[in-house]
């Protein structure tokens, strides 16, 4: 009679974790993006929140952006959210890769605090000046920054712009201030405006300015010449063995979420980013998904977390 009863809990219990599953979403599933709105992060969750949306027939997907200390007060609010899948993480290659070797104490685990949900993708970046400046190469902006050590600064507003930029530094051998934004688009309206030199940060933040005549691409991080900017060099041209940098965006719930909704969101948010609309929106400025899931996308943190800790003190970037 006992192990009848034990068993017929199970069965009900299964039945109810089914149910649960079949009428998610019943209400607004918050989708946190650790920058801010018009960022690059930004960009591509929103569209994917809508493809949710219409895919799911619902209309519980919404953004809520929570900007700062480089997205690590946001990921580690959903860190310790209720884990029931109504709030996830649009973590990215800062909030997870980077930070962990930038920030002597970071108030989360990117591994352990989190269940992987699936990937979204990333696009290159781009070293950019404003077009009103005299500077037209790579070379020229070598050469007028050694001119005046100490002169110039560069605008960065997350983690891969950060190591990029002290490793254009250390490979130039240049003296360069850090002035650090909260968002890149704050920082690329200070770009344009002639308080910073120069940035380094993604295409689909910098390629409407460039398209549009208000910044100038010197550079790009690809390993070779990116079909978006066809006669801008790669920086690996001018810096030997400059490593190749693309950002990264996936979907992440907090620990202890359910499997049932992590497996039913995983193959809706890769659907998402292979239909027509992300592609169409994000393929001009270099989007390539991400299509890890579950331990596959755990698998891939960790080897960018190894990846970075390398790139990181090879910048000679220390904790702060």
């Amino acid at each position: 009679m006992i192990r009848l009863r034990i068993v017929s809990t199970l069965v009900l219990a299964g039945a109810a974790t089914m149910a649960g599953a079949q009428s998610y979403p019943s209400r607004p599933v918050t989708m946190v993006v650790p920058f801010a709105v018009g960022s690059s992060t930004d960009i591509m969750t929103r569209l994917v929140a809508k493809g949710l949306n219409e895919r799911l027939k619902t209309t519980h997907f919404i953004v809520d952006n929570k900007p700062g200390a480089n997205g690590t007060i946001a990921s580690d609010y959903v860190a310790k959210a209720k884990p029931d899948g109504y709030t996830l993480l649009v973590g990215t290659g800062t909030t997870h890769t980077q930070m962990p070797w930038m920030m002597k104490s970071l108030p989360y685990d990117p591994v352990r605090d989190f269940e992987p949900v699936a990937g979204i993708g990333g696009v290159p970046l781009a070293v950019v000046v404003a077009a009103d400046s005299p500077i037209r190469s790579i070379e020229e902006f070598r050469r007028t920054v050694a001119s005046s050590p100490g002169k110039y600064a560069y605008g960065t507003a997350f983690g891969m712009s950060t190591v990029c930029s002290e490793n254009i530094k250390r490979g130039f051998s240049l003296d360069l201030v850090q002035v650090p934004y909260k968002s890149s688009p704050q920082a690329t309206t200070d770009l344009i405006g002639g308080r910073v030199v120069m940035m380094c940060s993604d295409f689909n933040t910098l390629m409407g300015p460039i398209r549009n005549g208000q910044l100038r691409a010197l550079a790009v991080t690809t390993d070779k010449r990116n079909a978006q900017l066809p006669d801008v060099p790669s920086l690996a041209e001018s810096i030997p063995g400059f490593p190749e940098m693309r950002s990264w965006v996936g979907v992440f719930a907090p620990k202890g979420t359910p499997a049932e909704v992590t497996q039913l969101l995983a193959p809706a948010i890769l659907a998402v980013t292979d239909s027509a609309d992300v592609q169409k929106a994000l393929s001009p400025n270099g989007f390539e998904r991400l299509t890890a899931s579950g331990p596959t996308l755990t698998a891939f943190v960790q080897s960018e977390l190894l990846r970075w800790e390398k790139l990181i003190k090879q910048a000679g970037i220390e904790r702060e």
